[in-house]
């Protein structure tokens, strides 16, 4: 798998700068002759009060690059495999992320967004037909709208005052044509497009900004509001 420069920590939030062999370990095994390769990548975070690791394994062909080349070049490895056929994420198990199993999120919507993350790499199709679900409940709650067709839903938005902003109502939008059900001659039956994993990781992106910014974000930003007005209460009853 390719290394980023930088990466977020899927269990605590933290951003941190990759760096091969402090915080990212990476191996190729396998045998030039056999033309067989398996490379894992593990990513620890640095942040003290974490340092849980990310463990990454797939397979494939045996890199031409790396053919009469020493050991050591096999630990920076960096590339995704050529002929891959196997690719895993062994830690963290794919799901939704903790931190936003919050109180402010609701179990319905959680839920929807958890069985998005756990089914990509089972089927990209069925990930996006379950965030697809998962954004049209967080419209009805976030704005609450009476239920009808996402298509609507996302066009009511643009009718708001103060309006949404035009960049978050083509956000989903574009989760509503991904992947959706087409219509086929046959006795109208309905198929899910073609959807790839990298649209599906996209659309599954967006929906935890969205998570964020919407039911998270806003009650940090109130608990520390009253934190502050707590403070200044007691500092200004001090000086009286």
């Amino acid at each position: 798998m390719k290394i980023d420069q930088r990466r977020r920590c899927p269990y605590c939030g933290y951003t941190y700068r990759t760096e091969v062999g402090r915080n990212v370990f990476a191996h190729l095994l396998g045998d030039p002759g056999s033309n067989v390769a398996v490379h894992s990548v593990i990513f620890v975070c640095p942040h003290i009060e974490c340092a849980k690791a990310e463990v990454f394994v797939d397979a494939g062909t045996f890199p031409a690059a790396l053919r009469g080349r020493p050991e050591e070049d096999r630990q920076t490895f960096g590339y995704d495999l050529p002929g891959e056929y196997f690719k895993s994420r062994l830690l963290p198990a794919f799901g939704g992320k903790p931190e936003l199993q919050t109180a402010t999120v609701p179990d319905t919507i959680y839920r929807d967004y958890d069985e998005a993350c756990k089914l990509l790499p089972v089927s990209a199709s069925a990930s996006v037909t379950m965030a697809r679900r998962c954004a049209q409940k967080m419209i009805r709650a976030k704005f609450r709208l009476k239920p009808g067709k996402l298509l609507n839903e996302i066009k009511t938005l643009g009718t708001f005052s103060p309006p949404i902003q035009q960049e978050i109502i083509d956000a989903l939008d574009s989760i509503r044509r991904t992947g959706k059900f087409r219509a086929l001659p046959e006795d109208d039956v309905k198929v899910v497009s073609d959807v790839t994993p990298e649209a599906a990781r996209h659309v599954i992106d967006i929906i935890e900004i969205l998570l964020y910014d919407w039911f998270v974000a806003p009650e940090l930003h109130n608990e520390r509001i009253t934190a502050l007005q707590l403070i200044l209460n007691r500092k200004y009853s001090e000086e009286r």
